[in-house]
């Protein structure tokens, strides 16, 4: 028996309880994105364990608005660090809804990202089922100033829909090591 420890070749660099759970979810026809908060509820606990002093808060209101409330938010001593939007995977297939998915980042980035002076960048991901992307402002910015993380998808682009602006698996071993620098750089910013 030959032990495959590259995570390259075996699946991604996330756990087997995660690589598990994503298998169950390769429906590009689901319409319903619930079935997906307990991917990313593992995903977010993978990278910022309770240990650490992190708050992963779903369904998070940021202020009095219904349009403000986040699928997940990653926080820090009360203070936001990533926000997580979830759309079903069957939306991901109409160009406009992906257009209204950019529009809700840049929403939440707008009226959060402007507040944010505690931290030197503030992460947003858009994911449709297992799809994503991520952008990130910096401290007291708004949309205006904001940048795609480069290295997540074949095109990098903040504002465009093109489907090849989105990484097809959050559970690939490109996407964990996307990931692995977010979290690299959000933590070495909260560790100041």
């Amino acid at each position: 028996m030959i032990l495959c420890l590259d995570p390259r070749l075996s699946g991604g660099g996330y756990p087997q309880y995660i690589l598990t759970n994503a298998a169950r979810l390769n429906d590009d026809n689901e319409s319903d994105e619930r079935k997906f908060f307990s991917l990313y509820d593992k995903i977010v606990n993978y990278w910022f364990p309770s240990t650490e002093d992190y708050d992963i808060t779903p369904k998070r209101p940021f202020s009095d608005s219904k349009d403000l409330t986040i699928d997940f938010a990653i926080e820090h001593d009360h203070h936001p660090l990533l926000l997580i939007e979830i759309q079903p995977p069957l939306a991901f297939q109409s160009d406009l809804v992906r257009r209204i998915a950019i529009g809700r980042v840049i929403n939440h980035l707008d009226k959060i990202g402007s507040k944010n002076l505690h931290t030197d960048r503030l992460y947003a991901i858009s994911a449709f089922g297992k799809r994503w992307r991520a952008c990130y402002i910096l401290k007291g910015m708004n949309s205006e100033g904001a940048r795609p993380v480069k290295g997540i998808a074949i095109k990098n682009s903040f504002r465009s829909g093109h489907p090849e602006c989105w990484n097809a698996d959050i559970t690939s071993y490109a996407s964990w090591a996307a990931l692995q620098r977010i979290v690299e750089t959000i933590k070495g910013h909260v560790a100041k």
